[in-house]
């Protein structure tokens, strides 16, 4: 006789899975054709930590903030908040309840205005905040308190503000147009999916799925702050002098938390010729939403590769892991060129410094 727990899973993977596929270019989109990413949770805290500790500014309530009007962008671009007035907040709440279910967010009360989540607070609160702006039509102000590791106790009160539709994600340099991808070439994401309390695992993680669009309103956040990155860090990186450089910061803070989180991982990279950037890629990027590369050259003796890319809203995701594996697998810094050729994105990576056999 079946399990239950193992029944729900695959209900809930089968229902996945007609939501969301993996589309030629790397990314997971969903029917409206959003950006999503699989997560980790794990690695998620070490990259926020190291993400937060690099731009060297508190980003917690913009973290909140981007959560919530991508959250919202989303609920108003689907069908979730257009039901009838008839036991329309019960609907409502059962329609959101499924919602967090399946992209393993965890429960959010409304009763008691309690999150219980694996994920960091900022984000869930944030998309708390949505739903229940979403549920009222009215603003609200919240606050967050991290009471245990998995619960978070949530204040909200009126706010004055009127109710305007979120705008769309901001559009950086690399990103692609947002007209949605045909279906045709997508296939189903993969996930060995189980239930667990607060969410689902994937090969035995905590895991979850994470709107691209969070990060694309994080970094233009971080865009604004007006950061300056230090001379050594820069050293590393030769840009495209035709666009701005305060594009550029957010995506090299962004390639050094990566970088942090996984020299932290116990991830097994091994690097010994082109084809294991393929592996590499088919393991560990495509099935989690990161990008892809649509072509690939070595460059020299010491590990130097050039990668084809294409733009897309995970552009500064798949550039990071692209340079954290070259740095974890040559075992070297890498020294980083980034260019635009015949509507493509060209990055090289080699060595920083000359070596010599």
């Amino acid at each position: 006789m079946p399990n239950s727990k193992d029944s729900d899973s695959a209900s809930l993977l089968a229902s996945i899975q007609t939501r969301f596929h993996c589309m030629t270019d790397g990314t997971i989109r969903d029917s409206n054709g959003q950006g999503w990413v699989v997560w980790n949770l794990v690695d998620f805290h070490r990259w926020w930590h190291a993400f937060e500790t690099n731009a060297a500014v508190p980003l917690g309530r913009k973290l909140m903030h981007a959560a919530a009007d991508q959250e919202e962008y989303s609920l108003n671009r689907s069908a979730l908040l257009e039901t009838g007035w008839l036991m329309r907040k019960k609907r409502l709440n059962s329609s959101l309840a499924i919602r967090w279910s399946e992209m393993g967010w965890g429960k959010y009360d409304f009763g008691s205005s309690t999150v219980l989540s694996n994920l960091l607070a900022p984000v869930c609160s944030g998309f708390a905040l949505a739903a229940v702006e979403g549920i009222t039509g009215e603003r609200k102000k919240i606050q967050w308190h991290q009471v245990s590791n998995v619960m978070i106790q949530l204040e909200m009160e009126m706010d004055s503000r009127s109710i305007s539709l979120a705008p769309s994600p901001p559009q950086f340099v690399w990103d692609s147009d947002s007209t949605l991808p045909s279906f045709i070439d997508g296939k189903a994401v993969q996930l060995d999916l189980h239930s667990v309390e607060h969410g689902w695992t994937n090969s035995g993680e905590s895991t979850c799925f994470l709107p691209s669009g969070i990060f694309q309103r994080l970094f233009q956040y971080v865009k604004l702050q007006g950061l300056v990155l230090s001379p050594e860090v820069l050293a590393a990186w030769e840009l495209p002098e035709e666009t701005s450089s305060s594009d550029w910061i957010p995506l090299i803070i962004n390639s050094l938390a990566v970088n942090e989180m996984i020299s932290q991982s116990e991830l097994p990279i091994y690097i010994q010729d082109l084809e294991s950037w393929n592996q590499l890629n088919d393991a560990y990027l495509v099935p989690n939403g990161l990008g892809t590369f649509s072509h690939l050259t070595a460059l020299d003796e010491q590990g130097g590769v050039e990668f084809e890319l294409c733009s897309t809203s995970v552009f500064p995701f798949t550039v990071a892991y692209l340079i954290a594996y070259w740095q974890r697998g040559i075992g070297r810094k890498a020294k980083v060129k980034l260019e635009q050729k015949n509507g493509k994105w060209i990055l090289q990576l080699t060595s920083l410094r000359s070596y010599s056999y």
